[in-house]
């Protein structure tokens, strides 16, 4: 008797697993949202205190972006090849890394990079997404994703 790991995880149900990695997806899904706002705020700081240009603070921003798209496309087929939890580890460092780092960078250059590299962790972000996804039954999945 062969029983697929889809069938498997049906017949479990959903449990305190599937809400430890629930709880998980949401924490990443709030620092997503979080670092969203914190962009505007930044942009208004920086352009009162470093005397930046809309351009400027615009690039700041646009350059998250760039970098959550560059690591969605990275980080998303690496977590198929290594797992899905070492990368879900590594864009929660690389947000927590340069997260912080953002508060000791002094000049334009600088931030551009460091929150192009904050956008790449944010890219990662997806994987959390496709593990609650594969550990939860058909039937309460929609509920759950949505």
């Amino acid at each position: 008797f062969v029983i697929t790991i889809d069938r498997a995880i049906d017949k479990l149900g959903t449990g305190r697993f599937q809400h430890r990695i629930l709880f998980a997806a949401g924490l990443c899904f709030a620092a997503d949202a979080m670092e969203v706002m914190l962009l505007a705020y930044l942009s208004l700081v920086l352009e009162e205190e470093w005397g930046l240009s809309g351009t400027q603070t615009a690039t700041i921003t646009a350059c998250v972006f760039a970098g959550a798209m560059t690591g969605t496309l990275i980080l998303g087929p690496l977590g198929d090849k290594v797992g899905r939890r070492p990368v879900f580890l590594l864009a929660g460092t690389i947000i927590t890394v340069f997260g912080v780092l953002t508060s000791f960078v002094t000049n334009f250059v600088g931030m551009v990079l460091v929150r192009f590299c904050v956008g790449l962790g944010i890219g990662g972000l997806t994987v959390p997404y496709d593990i609650l996804a594969e550990f939860l039954p058909t039937e309460t999945r929609a509920r759950y994703l949505l």
